[in-house]
């Protein structure tokens, strides 16, 4: 009798356990983060790097400026995270790509006409586009905005789409920060230092019609929905202390309205590794699991 009593208990504990792994597979998290010119080619940096996504555990990571990597070294990379799949969008310049815990497939890679380059991807029934757009010129990134809601229009694919990475653009949505900030006086005279600037948009204004021309397409800036106070996705702190009219959020993850539904939560990792290992902070999506 008493071993039968044991074999029940041992069999209730097995139950709770799978339960209770069940229970946290249950969340399907996603990062983006632009990783500083490949980790600035630095081996340090990339296994803090390595150490760190470790940590997080995500499902999908979406990478921006994988400088001198190829799709080989850095798939090798990516499985030392747990990720065995992976692919970079090209092997020159700063190239976007993304590591996944899960099959990566459908993929399509769209450079020409773009700054970097984006990567179009399919992981577990989403739509993923990550995106690296010019960081010269505001007329460009919307250029590239409508290139990328085309491609996913053309693919039918808006209805469960995120499209993620650094945008180099401002959200509408954080325009009452901004103008307070002295930024806008800021980016007139670097512009007139520097002819190749040209982010204020043709009315010498602050410019946020990228983000909102992805507003327009169906999209909700994931950040947004969980968040009323601005936070700055850049600069880190890598570069000490800045003017108030440096901080900016131009790493944005956008939902597309039925991804909306099942995202549990949207936030810039700010911690002492992200701190220092780049110049951007990494933002993370937590989803109800797909």
């Amino acid at each position: 009798m008493k071993y039968i009593f044991r074999l029940l208990a041992f069999a209730t504990l097995l139950f709770l356990y799978s339960s209770f792994k069940a229970e946290k597979k249950k969340e399907f998290s996603v990062i983006a983060y632009n990783v500083w010119n490949g980790f600035e080619s630095e081996i340090q940096r990339r296994n803090t790097f390595v150490q760190w996504a470790q940590k997080q555990n995500a499902d999908l990571i979406a990478f921006e400026e994988l400088n001198n990597f190829t799709q080989a070294s850095f798939a090798q990379l990516a499985k030392s995270w747990g990720h065995p799949y992976a692919v970079i969008a090209k092997e020159n310049g700063y190239p976007v790509g993304m590591s996944s815990r899960y099959p990566i497939t459908n993929i399509y890679k769209l450079i020409s006409g773009m700054h970097h380059g984006c990567l179009y991807a399919e992981v577990k029934g989403i739509s993923f586009v990550v995106v690296h757009f010019s960081p010269f010129s505001s007329a460009k990134r919307l250029q590239e905005a409508d290139s990328v809601i085309h491609a996913l229009r053309e693919k039918a694919r808006l209805k469960r789409a995120i499209i993620l990475g650094d945008f180099n653009a401002f959200s509408p949505h954080d325009s009452l920060f901004y103008a307070g900030t002295g930024i806008k006086d800021s980016m007139a005279l670097a512009q007139k230092n520097n002819k190749v600037l040209q982010n204020l948009n043709n009315k010498n204004e602050i410019d946020y019609q990228v983000i909102h021309s992805f507003l327009q397409a169906g999209f909700y800036d994931g950040f947004s929905l969980f968040h009323k106070n601005f936070e700055s996705s850049y600069p880190t702190k890598v570069f000490g202390n800045v003017p108030l009219s440096s901080e900016i959020k131009i790493d944005h993850v956008l939902l597309s309205k039925e991804l909306k539904k099942t995202c549990k939560k949207v936030e810039i990792i700010k911690d002492p590794v992200t701190d220092t290992l780049s110049d951007h902070y990494p933002v993370r999506a937590v989803f109800t699991s797909h």
